[in-house]
């Protein structure tokens, strides 16, 4: 049978609301009377009830982590269980637990964070993704809930965010590609929902731009972000009749399946067609070719959501904070033969 803190109080023989002015340290309890409850705590086993003392001092100690559509599928994603593994581990240091959130539809998304923060649940939220036009960020603006956002919104006004810059990065990418002397250079992936999608978007068509290469709508392939793979894209397409020398995947995992696809069509990569995407998962390095990437420092990534969203939580005065994490072209088989992983 459970110990209540009544039976800690006739074991100690002091009142209830002695036993719970002790257990939160109260000064108005003696240091004799402290010390023979908690011995008496500790002999009876009893472990004080955490919801019920964030109630009395309205301090739950947890964040809500709210990550994009399934909650399964999107952890069998890399990039993912990193930011997690970054945004744990100050969380713990900081004595901050972490309630992970996701519904498949952004609308019902909205109403799960309303729930959460007038519910008195979470005193601060991480959205993991930043989407055009997102109700999540909207809402969370309108009731002044402490939030931070890992992806920079379309509009930052009142947001705390952290990000790479995904138009550098997106921008630098495919000038590697034209270094290698290629002007037809596709971009598969395209989302118009992600920001972070639209801005290395956007850094191809600038570096294109820069280079006086047109942009052939042929040569742009859009998707759902981590709804579809590389393999059913490279199907869908219709390269087979204009085909690129280059293609940049919006991520690693859709670059594994366009490489898959082009093994099995004869197509041999890099001698016949590079490759690169984002993120650098562990597996870009071991992947035959192994593959050019996008280092994003998705761990880094994490600790620094935390650290703005901790600072927020517990700051008096109410202020924007944004950080950019520095991201790192690595240079790899799938666009240069004998790379050996060139950071650049």
């Amino acid at each position: 049978m459970r110990v209540t803190i009544n039976d800690i109080a006739k074991a100690a023989e002091v009142s209830p609301s002695t036993v719970s002015r002790a257990i939160a340290n109260n000064p108005r309890i003696s240091t004799k009377t402290r010390d023979k409850i908690f011995k008496i705590m500790k002999q009876m086993n009893y472990h004080p009830n955490l919801i019920a003392r964030s109630l009395v001092n309205k301090s739950t100690r947890i964040i809500a982590l709210v990550v994009p559509g399934n909650t399964e599928k999107v952890f069998q994603h890399p990039f993912f269980p990193e930011i997690l593994r970054g945004i744990a581990s100050v969380a713990h240091q900081s004595k901050y637990n972490i309630l992970i959130s996701s519904v498949a539809d952004v609308n019902d998304e909205k109403q799960m964070i309303n729930e959460l923060v007038k519910g008195g649940v979470v005193e601060g939220v991480i959205l993991m993704t930043s989407r055009v036009k997102d109700p999540s960020i909207e809402e969370l603006v309108k009731m002044d809930f402490p939030f931070v956002v890992i992806g920079s919104p379309t509009n930052d006004d009142q947001i705390n965010w952290v990000d790479n810059n995904n138009f550098a990065i997106g921008y630098e990418l495919t000038q590697h590609f034209i270094e290698q002397g290629h002007t037809r250079i596709a971009f598969v992936g395209v989302s118009q929902e992600f920001v972070a999608v639209l801005d290395r978007f956007a850094g191809y068509k600038k570096a294109l731009e820069d280079n006086r290469l047109p942009i052939d709508d042929s040569l742009i392939i859009e998707c759902e972000y981590l709804s579809n793979n590389g393999y059913d894209l490279m199907q869908r397409s219709d390269f087979q009749e204009k085909r690129p020398t280059g293609i940049i995947a919006c991520d690693d995992f859709v670059a594994f399946g366009i490489i898959k696809f082009l093994n099995e069509q004869g197509i041999k990569v890099p001698e016949d067609i590079i490759v690169a995407g984002f993120n650098n998962v562990a597996l870009s390095e071991y992947f035959v070719p192994s593959l050019t990437s996008v280092e994003v420092n998705a761990f880094q990534l994490g600790i620094q959501a935390f650290e703005l969203l901790f600072e927020s939580i517990n700051s008096d005065f109410k202020s924007v904070r944004r950080a950019i994490i520095p991201a790192e072209l690595i240079i790899r088989d799938s666009t240069c033969i004998g790379s050996k992983d060139q950071p650049r």
